[in-house]
């Protein structure tokens, strides 16, 4: 499905769904929405395979309809299993035995536990000898229950090949369960040879029964025929397409208490093993503490054991596969970890592992890797065909000539295709030279206008400078119609400071040109003796030509000024009006001082005077 075809809550439950498996393929996620009706929590659980056993969306067919399976809880998130597969993934290690507290406290206790533990080392090998399960010891100290199980002897120096350590833990499953292999079984029973998998099979599914061994009906059980090799050796013959097979991994771990009873129920149930047997299952398992299946456990993260897995080909999801053609890999189709127990429900239990394969994991893929084997087998046969095609001399001087004026005509569409490439990067030269060319004669003409109104605005500050400022009112000067004294001080942008005293009556125009008159530079040529005393471009004198200037520019306000005034407290702009005095200002009211009381009564740090910023 086209990603660009989703709804809105399509495409908001694919969003969701990406946060929380941290990205993936965009494809895999809308397939498994999909297959859910958009749920994404129960999709979620099927990435995840946290509810292995839930029940599967089935379509329910009529009676006169054929039955097929719509929806399949499959995991192919995971592609590229093996190691030298080009595209493979890697996985990040799972840390098995995470810190906590009760860890805290029971690693010192470590190596006191295994002194006191070594007298049950005997009765561990004993009760392995009688086959009794070995019982979790408690132990309390100091308030703290710990069940001890007896570790595990130390292996004696073996053979580390991955080979040897399979066969070596086939042997010891078998001895540990009282079951056999499926094929050995069968040997007894004189049903055949072994079944195991050519020279990569164990001799242990393959060896005749020796004198003085049990038959095959006084065996505990029987357990599937495992492949003997490393992981990577089983993951290629799972990946044959000649000879494409479901393959089942099977994890263990010793130091988890799920795994003794997951061996004697699970791994023996004969419905289990004879439904993977019926279907040509290739079976792989280990210990992680062998190398080769510590590795396998990184790859397929696994995070708790026992762990089940089940892998095949299956298409490749990538946007590049062409309509009609199918290029498998190797996938994770399920993941299944934790206790086997109770086994309706338990994720490893046997009776949920046949529902499974029953339900959902044979239907989907057995079809496939029965189409891949049909394509492996005609694509040999198309390669035979081709051969015999291919010796016949006179069809291949044919196919000689063809090619050679099939190369002539793409040289000749080759060389026609450069010429107008060619043309079409000098027109895009040209092009952009002109929109440069245009862009940077837009650039000086706003510059040039920039400059000649920065001249203009300059003429305008000195002329408002000399005119339109009065002087600062004077001590000894009673002047009743400018009203009470106003000292204003203002900071400029690059932090210099203003200060000057205004009668409540003077107008704010006057506010404004003081505080335009703070970006004249300084300077002999900027002095205030040399200021025009008649406004410029022949403007009527006073406030009114400053206003006729404003509209006659397009500039009125805060436009011409080019800044505004601001009270610091209260934070209030100071809006600049034609004709309003400075006791008009909001702000400014009961701020004003006598000229006598600001010079002579006013000595302290709070001179009673209000700043405006100018920004």
């Amino acid at each position: 499905m086209d990603p660009n075809s989703l709804s809105s809550s399509q495409r908001q439950a694919l969003d969701q769904l990406q946060v929380i498996t941290n990205g993936g393929d965009a494809e895999v996620a809308i397939s498994v929405l999909d297959s859910v009706s958009w749920d994404v929590q129960r999709a979620a659980d099927i990435i995840f395979d946290q509810n292995p056993s839930a029940p599967l969306s089935i379509s329910r067919p009529s009676e006169t309809t054929t039955t097929h399976v719509e929806n399949f809880d499959i995991d192919d998130s995971e592609q590229g299993l093996l190691g030298n597969e080009p595209g493979a993934r890697g996985f990040r290690r799972t840390n098995l035995y995470p810190s906590s507290p009760l860890l805290i406290v029971a690693r010192p206790l470590r190596f006191i536990l295994a002194i006191l533990a070594f007298p049950f080392h005997i009765l561990r090998t004993l009760f392995r000898l009688l086959r009794i399960p070995l019982p979790q010891l408690p132990l309390t100290l100091s308030g703290l229950t710990l069940y001890y199980r007896a570790p595990s002897a130390p292996r004696p120096e073996l053979k580390t090949d991955p080979r040897s350590a399979a066969e070596r833990w086939v042997r010891s499953l078998e001895e540990e369960t009282g079951a056999i292999c499926l094929s050995r079984v069968r040997s007894r029973s004189g049903d055949g040879a072994s079944t195991g998998v050519g020279p990569s099979s164990s001799s242990l599914t393959s060896r005749p029964a020796k004198q003085g061994e049990a038959a095959a009906d006084d065996c505990d059980g029987i357990l599937p025929d495992f492949f003997v090799g490393s992981y990577e050796e089983f993951a290629r013959t799972c990946a044959k397409e000649t000879d494409a097979r479901i393959g089942c991994v099977i994890l263990v771990s010793e130091e988890h208490d799920d795994v003794p009873e997951f061996k004697r129920s699970t791994l023996t149930d004969p419905t289990f093993v004879r439904l993977m047997q019926d279907n040509n299952f290739l079976v792989w398992g280990g210990d992680i503490r062998d190398r080769d299946a510590w590795s396998a456990s990184q790859k397929l993260q696994a995070t708790t054991y026992p762990f089940v897995a089940f892998v095949a080909l299956q298409p490749r999801r990538s946007p590049s596969s062409r309509a009609g053609t199918t290029q498998a890999t190797l996938t994770i189709l399920s993941r299944h970890q934790g206790p086997s127990i109770p086994a309706a429900s338990a994720p490893t239990s046997a009776k949920t592992l046949v529902s499974h394969l029953n339900d959902q994991l044979l239907p989907r893929v057995q079809p496939f890797l029965t189409r891949i084997r049909a394509q492996a087998v005609e694509r040999e046969n198309l390669k035979a065909l081709e051969s015999a095609q291919r010796e016949h001399e006179r069809a291949i001087r044919a196919e000689q000539d063809r090619a050679f004026a099939e190369s002539q005509r793409k040289d000749k569409d080759r060389i026609e295709a450069r010429i107008a490439e060619d043309r079409r990067v000098a027109e895009e030269a040209r092009r952009r030279e002109e929109a440069e060319r245009i862009e940077r004669e837009e650039a000086e003409r706003l510059q040039k206008e920039k400059e000649q109104w920065e001249t203009k605005r300059m003429i305008w500050r000195r002329w408002g400078r000399r005119t339109l400022l009065p002087r600062e009112p004077r001590p000894t000067l009673a002047e009743p119609a400018r009203g009470k004294t106003i000292r204003i001080g203002v900071r400029m942008p690059d932090g210099r400071r203003g200060v000057r005293f205004f009668g409540e009556g003077d107008s704010l125009t006057a506010v404004y040109a003081f505080v335009d008159t703070l970006f004249i530079p300084d300077g002999k040529e900027f002095s205030s003796d040399s200021d025009p005393a008649v406004p410029p471009e022949g403007a009527p004198s006073g406030e009114e030509g400053l206003v006729k200037a404003m509209y006659d520019a397009g500039r009125v306000g805060e436009d011409w000024w080019g800044f505004k005034l601001v009270l610091s407290y209260p934070r209030r702009d100071i809006i600049w009006e034609t004709g309003k005095r400075i006791a008009d200002v909001e702000g400014l009211k009961g701020k004003a001082k006598d000229i006598g009381e600001s010079k002579a009564g006013q000595q302290d740090e709070d001179d009673g005077y209000v700043t405006e910023e100018s920004d």
